[in-house]
């Protein structure tokens, strides 16, 4: 298919061409056939007509051929302004300043924002809440930082487009909405250049991902939870199964031991060896149970959770437990969220039943509009705070309850309770939702 400059081309020499060859001939045939039969002022009119006939079905051919080409532009560009304004992705168009240059429907819906609120009045990271402070993001440990808004999404791909001239696709990252909700989409980045008197423009193709993000992460979590199904079916079959026979095998030998009259330090030893046998046995079953939750008991409901969980520790360790729920609806978690709080609360009470030496267990939760707030507290010896730190290697296990916090963007506080033993505090943002 050949280019539009060149029928231009070629009009441009027909206009010079075509009036030349057409007189050229008229003066041929007047000097040989029509000189000598008609007057000078004939000829001359019959040189107009033949102008006028001619020049017109010239510029019949040349109108016919412009209006085809206008025809072709215009549908060309009624076509790209439907696909633009039909596409499911969204599309936003900026300039070299990050300037907001047009954007598609699509776009409108999935930032909240219509178009004669951003064309030529707001930036792209003004319009999808970009952070300016990208000592954040480089400073950062944590690995999933560029999915977080509060990051700058590393760095801004737009400058970077136009900068180094080049297109980057599915780049993954955090906008935010005109509302302030936060939304995971995947962007695309094409640099478009000079074209005429169009300066270089970058098109932003956004894509929502919210529910592939969370599909990807429950078919994770769905897989972790089968893998510590297996490691408790393996240990319920190998070492539960072996520490239970060693013990049966102490007993006898206790028994055997009981009905003679010598050997009474071997029987302290035995019967001592028997308590720390008894008290591993104990603690293989409960790891057993903690890690023996099936995924249909992981999407049930966290209340009811929390109440099984605590009167089975209560019964293996003959510790006195109570829940009390401050919340009328039923506490509906994300399989995420709920992961974290679990291992959380696993954590806590073994701590509890290791070192605090209580008997007795309280978990409250409580719940507002803004967040929701999970207290665990025991009657035990308590902590000595001057020396409890998060990096103590000693502290590992709070260390690793911390950092489950803030993955779920919740914050773990360790205080002293009254009046005496240890009290911890889980606070989220409020994640909780009825199901649909």
């Amino acid at each position: 298919m050949r280019n539009d400059d060149d029928y231009y081309v070629n009009i441009r020499w027909l206009t010079l061409v075509l009036p030349a060859l057409g007189v050229g001939m008229y003066e041929v045939i007047r000097y040989c056939f029509l000189e000598d039969h008609f007057s000078a002022m004939t000829n001359s009119i019959l040189l107009m007509a033949a102008v006028a006939f001619f020049g017109m079905l010239f510029s019949m051919w040349l109108f016919k051929k412009i209006r085809s080409i206008h025809n072709t532009l215009f549908w060309e560009q009624q076509r790209l302004k439907t696909i633009f304004n039909h596409t499911s992705d969204g599309i936003v168009v900026i300039d070299e300043n990050c300037k907001i240059l047009d954007i598609n429907p699509a776009a409108e819906k999935l930032t909240g924002w219509d178009k004669k609120e951003v064309i030529d009045i707001l930036t792209c990271d003004e319009m999808n809440g970009c952070s300016k402070n990208k000592e954040v993001c480089w400073n950062s440990d944590n690995p999933d930082s560029c999915m977080n808004v509060d990051c700058g999404h590393r760095e801004c791909w737009g400058k970077t487009s136009f900068e180094k001239k080049i297109s980057i696709p599915n780049v993954e990252m955090c906008i935010v909405k005109k509302n302030g909700q936060k939304i995971k989409v995947g962007a695309s980045y094409s640099y478009i250049p000079l074209v005429g008197e169009e300066k270089p423009q970058v098109k932003i193709v956004l894509r929502d991902i919210t529910e592939r993000k969370e599909f990807e992460m429950a078919i994770q979590n769905y897989a972790t939870l089968e893998e510590r199904y297996r490691l408790a079916r393996e240990m319920h079959d190998g070492l539960a199964q072996t520490m239970v026979y060693t013990n049966l095998k102490a007993h006898k030998i206790q028994r055997s031991l009981e009905k003679s009259d010598c050997c009474h330090d071997l029987l302290d030893d035995v019967v001592e060896l028997r308590q720390v046998i008894q008290e591993a046995v104990d603690e293989v079953r409960q790891n057993i149970y903690d890690l023996k939750i099936p995924p249909s008991k992981e999407t049930s409901c966290f209340r009811v959770w929390i109440e099984d969980y605590l009167e089975y520790i209560g019964s293996l360790n003959h510790i006195e437990t109570e829940f009390i729920c401050h919340c009328s609806e039923a506490l509906i978690l994300s399989t995420e969220i709920k992961v974290q709080l679990i291992r959380i609360i696993q954590e806590a009470l073994t701590n509890i039943k290791k070192h605090a030496f209580a008997t007795k267990i309280t978990v409250v939760i409580n719940k507002d509009n803004k967040k929701m707030t999970i207290s665990i507290a025991d009657n035990g010896r308590g902590i000595d705070f001057n020396t409890i730190s998060m990096e103590n290697k000693n502290h590992f296990g709070l260390a690793i309850m911390q950092e489950r916090a803030q993955i779920i963007g919740g914050c773990l506080k360790i205080l002293p309770n009254q009046p005496r033993g240890t009290l911890l505090e889980i606070t989220i943002p409020v994640i909780i939702s009825l199901p649909k």
